[in-house]
This record gives structure tokens, C-alpha cells and sequence, in this order.
């Protein structure tokens, strides 16, 4: 089966379409081949797909030209399969048995949308593929942390994640690992300065694999809604994901018994007005409670037995 799969720009949407590339390489075992149509970001989470022949890079461009580009690279080829992710036009022009375009419905969960319509396992789709040697690690007494964003109004105050880092120190956590872009590392000084050698950063230090491994075998997660939140829910981890100006009716892995929401006390709806000034800067998650995250916290160790 030679599958034409087409996916997200950003590394959250990714990651969340990968439950359909799994099901697929679940289904063919070995007879599949696939072309990969990826933005750059996204890209290193199909490192270990080693089905993936042939990887494509999508860069936006003025006038959609990326389109007119994409489809010169594929319109010579035959296809058992296109998965589009993108709704793009092309899809419908390409030589393929099949298509499954998908459509985002904007009022019901993203995960719960994907894995309805295209039928994926909840136990063996809803993963990452990696390499055994990203997963080898001498311990698993520590937690980690996402508590960076690309938009500073759904960041949870760096003053609170240091809080907690405290708070899981003394309960008996080993270490604590933050986790985020190579552009954020810069941030991390912060937690050092007040932590020292009990904080481990991670941000952009190794391949994003490699992080997944970490999160498989973390006691637990906390972090803003981003493409790390979406890791530890694929990495099987007890998630804590902090929601404000962001939809969590939409964008939180529901789906999981492992995840746990906590989000602002004002409605996404009130937050988001706040947003309609795009010079905004400003956290709005001062309102997510302190004391509704540590409850979370107590919930997962006791359950661990820790």
C-alpha cells in the first residue's frame, strides 16, 4: 500500500493526527510504503517511522504558491491512499484510489473527532513511534514540566511551576525536567537560580524523541496547553494541563483517563475578548488555582503509591 499522508503544520496538530498514521502502519504491517507531507517543525516526530520513504516539507509561501509546488511533486504519482489533514484542493486532483479529507468540526474535541471518523484504537493507536534506546533512562523518580507557550496570555506564572517544583522536592521528587523550544532555554535561569541542581533544562537539548522518551517513564506532567501537553498525553504520563484563553472543550485530550484538566475560573469565552487586543501580552492564567494543582498532584502519587 503506497499512503499519501498529509499532515499538520504545528507540532500539536501533529501529534495528534499521528493516531491515524499508526493505525494505518497497525493495519499493514510491513506492505506499506508512505510519503510524508509535513511542516518543518512537526517533522522530527516521524524520525523513527522508518515506512516513511520519502518526506516532503510544506512552507507556506504568498499565494499559495506552496500548493502549486506540492502538487508538480506529486501529481506524477499513484497512490492507494490520500490522508489530508490540511483540506487542501490538491487532494482531490491527485491519482489515488482513495481520499479521506478531513474537515475540523469547531465545536467538539479534536482528539474524540479523529479517532470517531477514522475508527483509531484508543490502547494501540495514540502513541509516538520511537527507537528503544530514547526510552533507556536510570531512573523514573522525577516529574516533568512545560511551563512555556508561544502566546504569553495561556502561560500559568513561572512563579507557580517554581512552586510546584518545590512542592513535588519535598513530597520526595528526584528531579525535575523542563521541557520546551530550544528558544525558550533561555528561560530556564529562572528555576536554576531558585532550584540549583534539582531542575534539569531539557529545552531544545535533545531531540524531541528523546523527550517523549522521558515523559514515558515520568511520574507525572503539568503544563500549559501546548505540544508538550499533547506529548505526555501520548507518552501515557498523568497529565496536568492548565487551560485559559485557550478552548479546552476543543484542544485537552479528554479522550485519556490519564489527563487532568485544570483550567481559569473565567469561561474561555470571557478570556478570549480580553485577547481582541493583539498587542496583548499579558498572562491570563492568574486565576488557575495553586491549591486545584497540587489536589491533582496528591490524586496521581497517592494513586502511585508514592
Amino acid at each position: 500500500m503506497h499512503l499519501l499522508f498529509i499532515s499538520s503544520n504545528r507540532i500539536g496538530d501533529s501529534l495528534i493526527n499521528l493516531q491515524v498514521l499508526n493505525k494505518y502502519i497497525r493495519k499493514n504491517k510491513k506492505n506499506i510504503e508512505i510519503t510524508l507531507v509535513s511542516g518543518e517543525l512537526p517533522l522530527p516526530l516521524y524520525d523513527d517511522y522508518t515506512m516513511i520513504t520519502k518526506r516532503i516539507i510544506l512552507k507556506k509561501e504568498k499565494y499559495n504558491i506552496h500548493w502549486w509546488k506540492l502538487f508538480r511533486k506529486l501529481s506524477s504519482q499513484k497512490f492507494d491512499e490520500v490522508i489530508d489533514f490540511r483540506s487542501s484542493l490538491i487532494s482531490y486532483f491527485l491519482n489515488t484510489k482513495k481520499r479521506n479529507i478531513f474537515k475540523m468540526k469547531k465545536k467538539q474535541n479534536i482528539y474524540s473527532q479523529i479517532h470517531q471518523k477514522f475508527e483509531t484504537d484508543l490502547k494501540k493507536d495514540f502513541k509516538i513511534l520511537n527507537d528503544r534506546v530514547r526510552r533507556i533512562f536510570p531512573s523514573s523518580n522525577y516529574v516533568c514540566l512545560a511551563p512555556f507557550a508561544n502566546w504569553a496570555p495561556k502561560e500559568w506564572a513561572t512563579e507557580n511551576f517554581i512552586k510546584v517544583s518545590q512542592y513535588l522536592l519535598d513530597k520526595g521528587i528526584k528531579k525535575i525536567y523542563i521541557l520546551g523550544s530550544a528558544e525558550e532555554s533561555n528561560r530556564y535561569k529562572l528555576f536554576q537560580s531558585t532550584l540549583g541542581d534539582k531542575v534539569v533544562n531539557r529545552c531544545g537539548k535533545q531531540h524531541i524523541l528523546n523527550d517523549y522518551g522521558l515523559l514515558q517513564k515520568s511520574r507525572l506532567f503539568i503544563g500549559n496547553d501546548s505540544s508538550m501537553m499533547h506529548m505526555a498525553a501520548l507518552a501515557n504520563t498523568p497529565t496536568i494541563g492548565l487551560f485559559g484563553p485557550t478552548n479546552d472543550k476543543i484542544y485537552f485530550p479528554e479522550i485519556f483517563d490519564h489527563c487532568n484538566l485544570v483550567r481559569s475560573k473565567e469561561t474561555f469565552e470571557d478570556l478570549v475578548k480580553k485577547t481582541e487586543n493583539f498587542t496583548l501580552n499579558n498572562c491570563l492564567m492568574g486565576d488557575v488555582a495553586y491549591n486545584q494543582v497540587i489536589e491533582k498532584i496528591d490524586k496521581i502519587l497517592n494513586a502511585q503509591n508514592f
